[in-house]
């Protein structure tokens, strides 16, 4: 039987079997976004989605833009805040479809690849968790996919569709500038596309790029070119000596967000094909590689010397994932084990999201989300009492994350503070303007046990006359402790030079 598919079969140039799994797992993540709890980093983002701006300290605008819509029509509800990403995961997952179907033509190989990348927790968890890392897939994804059309056409305006999803990865995250060397490595490489070097068109699509991204330059040009100094030269100068460490430290978290079978399949991939790279292969397995390969060895080489995030990597794989079954799939006597491996994947991944949706999950300092709704409502009651004393308190937590979890869920959402009240740098909030008169005032600090939040007294006490506690929050499950979160009262706030 033909692994074709006819107009019949398909939607879109898309088989049936492959709109099942997109839609599948479009679906399952609807369900996530319903039951699952709001993470501190989705609150920090929806915290900017109150305050639209060109953009913003530590990221881009685009995910707060989607989060401002979804939330738009949905309310400032979880559900409306993790929309945003099931729908740019939908997109995306349309995307790939069409770029293994036109580039291998195979709906059986088209349904397997699918499934396997919505298998691996890194490309499941941006599908229902919005951070800067979800349109910065779906826009990197968009972009080699114009670039495929301009292999199949060799019309130039899909330069210039590339370069509009190319300033879209740059306003989704700045590591979106990592298309340009890859765009320009496949372009260099392939004796067929390196002809457009000599035209204006690649060029043109970068300066289209420039001007999709201008927002950004032009709130940066604004605030000191603060974002390019935090994300560049501040990291930069974070570096430290060679250290083996931290390489380990990635294989360990890549082996656990792309899944042991998965990881094995991008490394062989990786070695496959890279080092054919200049050996003469067909444009769609130079573009495919050529999508991963500088992200890849780029951040591999900063392991050796820094923390390299689980996430950095992630727009690396969907591509490798893609070749790694292609090439499977010309060896049929393999499909049994590359099938048993994807459904391995399926059950890795299924384990960690049904112990994320265990309610008060004690994963210790793994459990972020826990123990702040119970604590907006006990601060919102401490605050009322204040306020029946004649006092106007203000909120505060000791990490930006904290405080954006509590100005959620506190009834009207009322604006809350960070570590810059006493002098430390919070990203964002060192940004937003003090609109109220705070010096004087009563103050109540929410801190949590965690070791990057936990209360210092000596950090604290000089800012105010008197900090006391009024309030400890304990969360327990399965007998073990969940979470203690400690609500401190703080007279007489003395302000910061």
């Amino acid at each position: 039987m033909s692994d074709k598919i006819t107009l019949k079969e398909s939607y879109l140039g898309i088989s049936t079997s492959a709109w099942k799994v997109i839609l599948g797992f479009s679906l399952f993540r609807l369900i996530l976004a319903m039951i699952l709890p709001l993470t501190p980093q989705e609150a920090y983002y929806w915290s900017w989605s109150r305050d639209l701006a060109l953009s913003y300290f530590d990221h881009p605008p685009l995910a707060s833009y989607s989060i401002w819509l979804t939330t738009l029509i949905f309310g400032q509800t979880i559900f409306g805040i993790k929309l945003a990403a099931v729908l740019w995961y939908l997109g995306m997952n349309i995307i790939w479809a069409s770029i293994i179907q036109e580039m291998f033509n195979n709906s059986r190989q088209t349904f397997w690849t699918l499934l396997a990348l919505n298998a691996s927790i890194v490309f499941e968890l941006y599908g229902f968790v919005i951070t800067p890392d979800t349109p910065l897939l779906f826009a990197w994804s968009a972009t080699i996919y114009a670039l495929w059309k301009l292999v199949q056409t060799d019309s130039c305006r899909w330069w210039y569709v590339a370069g509009l999803f190319m300033g879209l990865a740059w306003l989704g995250k700045y590591s979106g500038i990592m298309l340009i060397p890859s765009v320009l490595l496949f372009t260099i490489v392939s004796k067929h596309q390196r002809k457009w070097l000599l035209t204006p068109h690649p060029y043109m699509g970068v300066m289209l790029a420039i001007v999709v991204f201008s927002p950004v330059l032009i709130w940066n040009a604004q605030h000191d070119w603060i974002s390019f100094a935090f994300q560049g030269s501040e990291r930069a100068s974070g570096m430290g000596h060679w250290k083996v460490k931290h390489f380990g430290e990635l294989l360990g978290s890549q082996l656990f967000i792309l899944s042991p079978y998965l990881f094995v399949v991008v490394f062989a991939t990786l070695i496959r094909y890279g080092r054919r790279l200049f050996s003469g292969l067909e444009d769609k397995i130079l573009l495919l590689l050529s999508s991963g390969l500088v992200t890849t060895v780029f951040f591999t080489a900063v392991s050796f010397r820094s923390l390299v995030k689980m996430n950095w990597l992630a727009p690396a794989y969907w591509s490798f994932i893609i070749l790694g079954i292609y090439y499977l799939f010309q060896y049929p006597h393999r499909f049994n084990r590359m099938r048993m491996g994807i459904f391995s994947s399926i059950v890795f991944l299924g384990i960690g999201i049904s112990v994320v949706a265990i309610p008060n999950v004690p994963l210790g300092e793994g459990n972020t989300w826990s123990g702040w709704k119970q604590a907006a409502h006990d601060v919102k009651g401490l605050q009322d009492s204040l306020k029946n004393e004649g006092q106007n308190p203000f909120i505060f937590s000791t990490n930006y994350k904290a405080s954006s979890l509590l100005k959620f869920y506190l009834p009207n959402q009322p604006r809350t503070y960070a570590q810059d009240i006493i002098g430390k740098h919070a990203l964002q909030f060192d940004i937003w303007p003090k609109d109220e008169v705070l010096k004087g005032r009563t103050a109540l600090l929410v801190v949590d046990n965690r070791r990057e939040y936990r209360f210092k007294s000596k950090k604290i006490t000089p800012y105010f006359d008197d900090v006391k506690k009024v309030r400890t929050i304990t969360i327990e499950n399965f007998g073990k402790l969940v979470r203690k979160i400690d609500i401190y009262q703080c007279s007489n706030y003395q302000g910061i030079d």
